[in-house]
């Protein structure tokens, strides 16, 4: 939307999650998707959640028991908008992460 704001790293507390994502079953293999505004640069960011969730020592938990927990997910801005000062190897986003709330019935899948 608009690139006026630099890219700038910019954390947002975990205890201010965003309520205001639309989220939609992309399928059981391929996850789900939450589309909503990026609160540094109010520009329009997708993040998917894969089916399976990798850490440093293989996979963690399926999908289907992350959003049952039903905490906040991390996620960080990938708007296609091109920012001031954004680093070589970057290709999208303003910089900032955030968490995204679960919608409050649930997510089925």
């Amino acid at each position: 939307m608009s690139a006026t704001v630099p890219w700038q790293r910019r954390p947002f507390p975990r205890t201010q999650p965003l309520t205001t994502f639309l989220w939609h079953v992309r399928s059981d293999r391929d996850g789900v998707e939450a589309t909503g505004e990026c609160p540094q640069c109010r520009c329009v960011t997708k993040n998917v959640i894969a089916a399976v969730q990798y850490v440093s020592k293989g996979p963690s938990k399926p999908l289907r028991d992350l959003l049952a927990a039903g905490g906040p997910r991390p996620a960080r801005c990938e708007c296609t908008t091109w920012h001031l000062n954004r680093p070589d190897g970057v290709p999208d986003g303003c910089g900032a992460s955030f968490w995204i709330a679960l919608p409050s019935g649930g997510i089925s899948l």
